[in-house]
Order: structure tokens, then sequence, then C-alpha cells
């Protein structure tokens, strides 16, 4: 079972615009990404707050078009 994120403990991250679950690749005008996801973690509680997909190498590539 996955631990449960604090997200909703953040209400800063919602007006960054960032979600529980973001993609980590910008292509000038959409986020995606098809790499492995990363847990971010609050270093003071050692709590999950959010994930992030990372882009794996077809993203590079793609978003260098």
């Amino acid at each position: 079972m996955e631990t449960e994120l604090e997200f909703d403990k953040y209400p800063f991250l919602k007006e960054l615009g960032l979600t529980k679950d973001n993609l980590g690749c910008y292509c000038g005008s959409s986020f995606f990404a098809n790499g492995e996801w990363i847990t971010s973690i609050n270093p003071a509680t050692g709590k999950p707050i959010a994930r992030v997909r990372e882009g794996n190498m077809d993203d590079y590539k793609k978003s260098l078009d």
C-alpha cells in the first residue's frame, strides 16, 4: 500500500499550479513525461508531499524538436 501524500497540507502548491501528480517535461506549450515517478519528501517531517514523473530519453528528444 502506498503512503498517502500530504499535498493538501500545503495550499501554496496549488497556487503554483502543482497537483498531487505532476509531469516533469515541458515543451513550450505542454507538460508531458513517460519516465519513472519520484516522490517529493518534506525534509522536516520525512513524509511524502507530491509526485513528479521524470522525462525519459524519448521525452528529451521530443523537447528538442
